[in-house]
């Protein structure tokens, strides 16, 4: 069905539950002039088809499918591809089997610098899986057991190495190279990829089951396009990071479409699309500051920035999130500060003055401490949802449709997906992209029993006899997740 506009000067905007991918819908990017998803879809062809040998006709039918930019989301009707503890890919949700990664990146664990890292605070703040810093693996699997978390094993390993450790039961898999597309113009993209390929190979024999994958970045454009489609459809998973809260000259308006830039909406669409919904997609979000003086302006967001950042991941398909990142000494050698549940000015011992010391300012210390807190609250909903997260997305049986009124930032702000709940009707999620105030309406078209929202400390709607819709206020980067009767 296509998307019915009214006009502009109405603010309003409404948006079909049966909308399935239309490259025609009037949905507008913001650029230095408007113009619709379907203008763009041409542009993007346009290019691909300037470099058709380089890649498959595959990858380009999965990127003429990317981006369903209106609010409903449609993808994964069929199930969701997830994985076990070990890495397996399931595409049925299995109670004793089915794992929803919550990760976080890049962390330390033990003694560092006189600083005593305990990877007991991330089970207290639900996360089930860590990326941790470069070290002996089999301590590192080790950690990882003693503390109840699956590992992700990062950097390339050597193969007679990770086959000594191929049965530990709390190795999740292995990102063989961070972030590779960001290299476009390295001399032997080509070579790399097919040593990543060659890697992949060896582990998933030696290893079978476990995830073999990179990290990418989110740039999704030309002239970056092609090369981002192969290294997101040649690992085990697709993995790549975004980090929409920055902005050089005030703050983020919106972390979907703006401008040129590549929303969360945008790059977990495209990984969705290319891999035809084959694949898990485990999505990178940003709880961090860069410290480089606005060389490389990204924001500590706030709380309820983090929680759109998850929200919107998950909307529009990832089935793993991993946060960016644990406050450490590692992290703020590399100028960068995240979030922790005690934040220190430095994490070095005292009298300890090399390294550098990396101090932090006393409103840093609060925004890092309230990032922590609103993760450990994501994260209790998240492990909640995970039934209905990895269940097939409810089909064109539930129809209903979204109509948003106020001023927004991008044409299309509100996102949601409709899931089965385990004990019978739904679970609506919900995200506005922008920072905007918009008051969102939704009509089902079979009426409605109850409708109460989750997370909120909030009593249910009083629902009519014959009622079909509901109404609900959006603050900016606002997340509302509803379970429904009908």
């Amino acid at each position: 069905m296509r998307t019915k506009t009214k006009p502009d000067k109405e603010n309003v905007r409404i948006e079909s539950g049966t909308f399935t991918s239309n490259p025609n819908c009037e949905a507008s990017r913001y650029t230095n002039r408007r113009f619709s998803v379907s203008q763009a879809f041409i542009v993007v062809i346009f290019i691909i088809c300037l470099s058709v040998s380089a890649w498959s006709q595959d990858a380009q039918d999965g990127l003429e499918k990317m981006g369903d930019f209106n609010a409903v989301q449609t993808i994964y009707r069929s199930g969701v591809p997830h994985t076990d503890k070990q890495g397996l890919i399931l595409t049925k949700y299995d109670p004793e089997r089915s794992f929803f990664q919550v990760g976080i990146w890049g962390n330390p664990y033990g003694e560092h610098f006189g600083y005593d890292y305990d990877l007991k605070v991330l089970t207290d703040a639900g996360f089930n899986t860590m990326w941790p810093w470069y070290s002996d693996v089999k301590k590192q699997l080790e950690a990882g057991k003693q503390a109840g978390l699956q590992v992700v094993i990062m950097g390339k390993w050597p193969v007679k190495v990770l086959e000594k450790v191929k049965d530990h039961p709390n190795w999740l898999g292995v990102v063989w190279h961070d972030e590779p597309t960001s290299s476009l113009w390295e001399k032997d993209m080509e070579g790399k990829y097919k040593e990543f390929l060659a890697y992949k190979a060896e582990i998933n024999k030696v290893a079978p089951g476990r995830a073999v994958f990179i990290n990418d970045v989110p740039w999704i454009t030309a002239p970056a396009t092609q090369w981002w489609v192969k290294w997101n459809t040649a690992g085990d998973v697709a993995c790549h990071d975004n980090y929409p809260i920055m902005d050089r000259k005030h703050r983020a308006r919106t972390i979907g479409n703006e401008k040129n830039k590549s929303g969360i909406p945008d790059s977990v669409n495209l990984a969705v699309a290319v891999n035809k919904e084959n694949k898990p997609v485990w999505l990178i979000v940003g709880a961090f500051l860069d410290r480089r003086n606005g060389k490389f302006p990204y924001r500590m967001p706030t709380p309820t920035q983090l929680r759109a950042q998850v929200y919107a991941g998950i909307i529009h398909g990832a089935s793993g999130i991993i946060y960016f990142c644990w406050d450490s000494y590692v992290c703020r050698d590399g100028n960068v500060m995240g979030m922790s549940p005690d934040p220190q000015v430095s994490y070095l011992a005292p009298g300890v003055t090399k390294p550098k010391p990396s101090p932090a300012k006393p409103m840093q210390l609060v925004q890092s401490k309230a990032l922590w807190m609103a993760s450990t609250q994501i994260n209790k909903e998240l492990h909640e949802l995970t039934p209905s997260l990895l269940s097939p997305t409810v089909g064109p049986e539930v129809k209903y449709t979204v109509t948003t009124k106020g001023e927004r930032v991008t044409d299309v702000p509100i996102r949601c997906l409709l899931k089965p709940h385990p004990d019978g009707g739904y679970i609506l999620l919900t995200v506005n992209l922008d920072d905007a105030v918009l008051t969102t309406s939704f009509e089902f078209t079979d009426g409605l029993k109850t409708v109460a929202p989750l997370f909120e400390n909030r009593k249910p709607y009083e629902i009519k006899p014959k009622q079909t819709n509901f109404t609900d206020r959006f603050e900016p980067f606002d997340v509302h997740v509803y379970r429904i009767t009908k």
